[in-house]
């Protein structure tokens, strides 16, 4: 168990779009088999659905920073339904791992929010019991930093982010954490198929992380990357491990 101090770092990780399209695709969720943890993260996904399609890839995602979690020794991972908790002992670790979890979510056109904040957290009881009528779950967990982080990434700027808690700022070295030159075409390839198949209303997310993107990009001394230039998807289908996404008629 966890000392209730101020000593860690919590992330929540939260997908958006998930409440809508469950009102447009309800229909679709008896297509849905279990996400197990064998599963790989580039394997196509047995969804036909936009719908089952996100929720299954958000979950092999989530399995695969599970994974990395162990690999670190230490640390704690909740998953339930579109969003997830993960505990990390430090803020390096921390933001390495939302970087790469977001970059993985990214890439197979997952689009998500994250709130990283440091704070107190403590695992007081799980249980899951089940008869063929009745089942009881019970996540017993709290903290300042749950709170914390779950707060940061309902803070209201738009765009799929990796937000910090003010609390953050003080903690951060700015050349340790600074922006690498990598290359990005596929992650604007992905924004923009997430963005043709999101509904007028939420375009903005979509426009705001453009953006921003952009601004990383120029202070990396790259040019903006304008949107029509970006690059035929069906390219990287087998070279970067992207899977056919369902049609926009799903």
């Amino acid at each position: 168990m966890t000392e209730p101090f101020e000593t860690t770092f919590v992330l929540f990780v939260d997908m958006l779009g998930f409440a809508d399209l469950i009102e447009k695709e309800g229909d679709e969720l008896n297509e849905l088999s279990p996400i197990f943890t064998g599963v790989e993260l580039y394997s196509p996904s047995p969804a036909e659905s936009l719908l089952g399609y996100r929720f299954v890839n958000f979950h092999r995602c989530l399995n695969q920073a599970r994974v990395r979690l162990q690999e670190l020794g230490a640390g704690t991972a909740i998953a339930f339904s579109d969003s997830a908790f993960f505990r990390l002992d430090s803020l390096e670790n921390a933001i390495h791992f939302a970087r790469t979890l977001m970059f993985e979510l990214v890439t197979s056109e997952v689009p998500v929010r994250m709130g990283l904040a440091r704070g107190s957290y403590r695992m007081l009881r799980f249980l899951t019991d089940s008869s063929a009528h009745v089942s009881f779950h019970m996540s017993q967990f709290l903290g300042t930093g749950v709170v914390r982080a779950y707060k940061t990434e309902r803070c209201g700027i738009p765009g799929l982010r990796i937000l910090l808690h003010p609390d953050i700022e003080p903690l951060l070295d700015k050349d340790t954490f600074r922006i690498v030159d990598y290359e990005d075409c596929i992650q604007f390839d992905c924004l923009r198929v997430m963005a043709g198949l999101t509904d007028e209303p939420f375009q903005y997310h979509y426009i705001e992380t453009f953006n921003a993107w952009n601004v990383m990009r120029v202070q990396i001394g790259r040019a903006p990357y304008p949107w029509e230039k970006f690059l035929d998807r069906d390219e990287y289908d087998y070279t970067n491990g992207i899977r056919e996404r369902p049609s926009t008629n799903a």
